[in-house]
């Protein structure tokens, strides 16, 4: 079975009265979440608002959850960044701690062609052995994805999948049908 089947929350990042990473909050969310059965965690998402920390402590708090998660379910680590440099910085990171694969949302702000977004994921990919998955969001991101985009992406073996957060239920369902070995 494709280890990146089921359910995988997108956490939150727990903070203390001082502002800080709660690592107590954060293990005993996990070990509740655990025991409700989900198959993995997404770490460092919008969800967990990822641009507003710091690279250190998105680093700080995936190390923490790699911790916590103890090997039990797999840990997707959320890398998307603007610059390509620290997305690769977060990449490597997330393989030295343990993480079991990658993720990232398309850069964000600036308006770059279909190709240089392509050659983002491409460059995210080559730059660790962790498998990835695009993020694709574009109410959020503003990068809409053709389907063929999107199909380019999935080529590429080191992209094992798509977390589509998009209403484009037609397009998911053809990539569904044509790669069928993606998650």
């Amino acid at each position: 079975m494709n280890k990146y089947h089921g359910i995988f929350p997108a956490l939150v990042t727990p903070y203390d009265e001082n502002g800080k990473i709660n690592a107590a909050a954060a293990q005993n969310l996990i070990e509740h979440l655990i025991r409700q059965g989900v198959s993995g965690f997404y770490v460092g998402g919008s969800t967990g608002e990822s641009y507003l920390l710091s690279l250190e402590e998105r680093k700080q708090f995936l190390e923490i959850v790699i911790e916590a998660v103890d090997g039990r379910v797999p840990v997707i680590a959320s890398i998307g960044v603007v610059a390509t440099e620290h997305g690769i910085e977060l990449a490597s990171h997330a393989a030295w701690a343990g993480a079991s694969a990658i993720s990232a949302v398309p850069p964000i702000y600036f308006s770059f062609t279909k190709e240089e977004y392509i050659k983002y994921y491409e460059d995210l990919a080559k730059a660790t052995e962790l498998p990835l998955l695009v993020y694709n969001i574009p109410a959020m991101s503003g990068v809409q994805f053709s389907k063929a985009d999107l199909e380019r992406l999935l080529s590429n073996d080191k992209i094992i999948g798509l977390k589509h957060t998009s209403y484009d239920l037609f397009q998911l369902q053809q990539l569904i049908e044509n790669y069928p070995e993606k998650s």
